[in-house]
């Protein structure tokens, strides 16, 4: 039971991981085009989608890693 656990934590974790490091992707790119407002981001609808696109394949990784590492044995 603890490695379902620690398997959920692992996950969680990537994926906010994950998600962060779009943002800060997202976020140099603007800084380095000129953007001067850090809550232009907030009203720009293609953020959102970028998001909702992006996710599931960072939780599938996530999940896939977690799976692969707490729940899989190996010989």
């Amino acid at each position: 039971m603890k490695n379902y656990i620690k398997g959920f934590i692992v996950m969680a974790v990537l994926n906010f991981a994950g998600l962060f490091g779009l943002g800060m992707v997202v976020g140099m790119f603007m800084a380095i085009g000129g953007e001067t407002d850090a809550r232009a981001i907030e009203t720009a609808g293609w953020f959102n989608l970028l998001v909702l696109v992006a996710w599931p394949f960072i939780a599938f990784f996530a999940f896939k890693f977690s799976v692969d590492k707490f729940l899989i044995e190996k010989k």
